[in-house]
């Protein structure tokens, strides 16, 4: 029995003291609060009375009256926020790819946009003031704009799903393992009761359920 119990002690003496480095890892998991997503249905009316809204203003602020140039802006508006809505709600839930896709999206509208702005003065002015005009401000309820504003900008890279932080903390000590040996300091206590200690300095003490002590 007592040899038996000098092997495991040993053994985990051992396994405690190893010439090793210490390294602690945290992992942090973002995930959706609730892991279901929210489908909002809008109306086609309410895409044409954005649509109207966001062509208008930029009619106004490039000073474009040409009625027939007007309508054209509003179309182009309406198919853009048909396509920003379907945007979101497919990227809501798992933004892997966002990035992508909304690089994507910004370049159907600006092809859109080049085949109605001819004239070359109009088509630089709408694409020095893009950000102007980005859906995310033409929205019409907070609930909308909440999502828009949780999803990342074209620019930044895709979001990752999880973040992790790694800390590694080491222990040097001159001791009977040999000069500058890494030792992983710590307690273990056996089923049996018995307890063992790791010291910085590689010292091992046992205690068995008796109360017996024993230091190797």
């Amino acid at each position: 029995m007592k040899n038996a119990l000098l092997l495991l002690v040993s053994a985990t003496a051992l396994s405690l003291a190893s010439c090793s480095q210490e390294k602690t890892t945290d992992t942090t998991t973002t995930m959706p609060a609730d892991g279901s997503t929210t489908t909002t249905t809008v109306s086609d009316a309410t895409y044409k009375t954005r649509g109207s809204r966001m062509a208008d203003k930029f009619a106004s602020d490039m000073k474009i009256s040409d009625e027939a140039t007007k309508e054209k802006l509003r179309t182009a508006y309406y198919n853009r926020s048909k396509r920003y809505d379907e945007l979101v709600a497919k990227y809501k839930a798992d933004t892997a790819g966002y990035a992508a896709a909304r690089r994507d999206y910004n370049t159907a509208t600006d092809s859109e946009f080049q085949t109605i702005l001819v004239v070359p003065a109009q088509y630089s002015a709408y694409q020095s003031s893009r950000s102007n005009y980005d859906e995310a401000n033409n929205l019409d309820n907070t609930d909308q704009s909440a999502s828009s504003s949780a999803m990342p900008s074209a620019d930044s890279s895709a979001a990752m799903s999880s973040t992790s932080t790694t800390t590694t903390t080491t222990t040097t000590s001159d001791n009977t393992m040999g000069s500058g040996a890494m030792v992983e300091k710590g307690k273990t206590k056996l089923t049996d009761g018995t307890k063992i200690k790791v010291k910085d300095d590689g010292t091992v003490k046992v205690k068995d359920a008796d109360g017996n002590k024993s230091k190797m």
